[in-house]
């Protein structure tokens, strides 16, 4: 009963992302700042923050991006606790393998703050010399906020670009910037058929938990998992022709044409000038701070 039950849960949460995927969409379709923006303009203004974060050393400055996501998201009528969670959900997967060692003095030498565990004697493993009283670092610690910090920022405009932009708009304001067309395809493909073929592992399985009279041995498990593991394959591949005919036979010849017409307007490019000085100045202002 536990093994099905933490499957049902699994299943249930793949639906979840799946739905939540569809309602992001919902939020680009509400009228706001970002929205009302040229798709093209909204690319390159998030990819510029996205490189300005990365420059950024300062706790404070990171920060304060953070906070400038969160008030463009409030005037793009995002709700704010949406936003939040969809941020904070990434930052720990992203930070905690890298931080976490890293705070320790044996990949960060420094200041000792506190001693984490005490060994009989020091451990020579390959390039690293572990010693005998493994402690949090200052130096260590410092890096794991600016990182924290950095990541927490470079998520936040990240999501807060692709809440307020359709994905068929992302990808074609990346082919209007000159990305090639196969790495556009590529993604394009990727996210319409992602959540077909997870719908397709879901119906497997509730057609044959409804079947199911007793539980199957191990072997019968791992034989059933790899029989629909084929299946899925086999069935990916046929769905690649067809859709592949389909498009064909619809006048596709390589390009994807996008329904919307981008236009630049006055505000797009006020918004760029007002973004690029931001820029700017965040950085000039953070040099002053470090030196």
């Amino acid at each position: 009963m536990s093994q099905n039950a933490f499957l049902d849960k699994t299943l249930l949460a793949i639906t979840n992302v799946a739905e939540q995927s569809l309602y992001s969409d919902a939020k680009e379709r509400r009228k706001g700042l970002l929205q009302s923006l040229d798709v093209r303009i909204r690319l390159v203004t998030f990819l510029f923050l996205i490189v300005v974060v990365s420059l950024v050393h300062t706790p404070a400055v990171l920060w304060s991006l953070y906070v400038l996501s969160l008030i463009l998201a409030a005037f793009s009528r995002v709700p704010l606790w949406f936003f939040a969670k969809r941020v904070w959900l990434f930052v720990p997967l992203f930070s905690a393998a890298i931080v976490l060692p890293a705070l320790l003095n044996v990949i960060t030498p420094g200041e000792t703050l506190w001693v984490v565990v005490k060994l009989d004697r020091a451990y020579a493993l390959g390039p690293y010399l572990i010693p005998t009283e493994i402690a949090v670092t200052q130096q260590g610690l410092w890096g794991g906020i600016i990182f924290v910090s950095r990541v927490a920022a470079s998520v936040s405009f990240a999501v807060l670009f692709t809440l307020t932009t359709k994905w068929a708009d992302i990808f074609a304001g990346l082919r209007a910037l000159l990305v090639p067309k196969a790495f556009v395809m590529t993604l394009g493909m990727t996210h319409r058929y992602l959540f077909t073929l997870i719908r397709l592992v879901q119906d497997m399985y509730r057609a044959r938990k409804s079947r199911t009279i007793h539980p199957l041995s191990a072997s019968g498990e791992r034989s059933w998992i790899a029989s629909r593991i084929g299946a899925t394959f086999k069935k990916s591949l046929e769905m690649s022709g067809d859709i592949h005919m389909a498009m064909i036979s619809r006048g596709y010849h390589g390009e994807v044409v996008a329904l919307d017409r981008f236009r630049m307007r006055p505000m797009d490019g006020i918004w760029l000038m007002l973004i690029i000085g931001l820029g700017v100045m965040v950085l000039a202002f953070e040099r002053g701070l470090v030196r």
